[in-house]
């Protein structure tokens, strides 16, 4: 389940930031979300993907795999505000897909 995160929450851990591309699954000349903001980090201390998103549609599918030992977790999650989106921690690369309602997708990667 996926926490919504209150912006004054800090945690002192360490933290690792998750670079998000877009790529659209819509054909060319489709209309898009233009204006989504999504930002991730990694929290070491918490143990989860911390997301940020704004303009993002109303809920946004997420998928979150660790291709080293295939587990994975599935949330929604709201498209506007911050979420903390519990993982294992297990080392690994991993992968995080953001689907939006659009039909537009936004991927990271990250190695813990």
């Amino acid at each position: 389940m996926a926490i919504q995160m209150d912006a004054s929450i800090v945690s002192s851990s360490e933290t690792k930031e998750i670079l998000i591309s877009h790529e659209s699954t819509e054909p060319e000349g489709a209309p898009r979300s233009l204006g989504a903001i999504i930002e991730a980090y990694y929290d070491t201390d918490l143990l989860c993907v911390c997301a940020y998103l704004s303009n993002a549609g109303i809920s946004v599918s997420v998928g979150i795999v660790n291709q080293t030992t295939n587990e994975s977790e599935e949330y929604v999650i709201s498209g506007s505000g911050s979420s903390a989106l519990p993982i294992s921690g297990n080392p690994g690369y991993w992968t995080i897909t953001f689907t939006l309602q659009s039909g537009d997708v936004y991927i990271g990667e990250f190695i813990l």
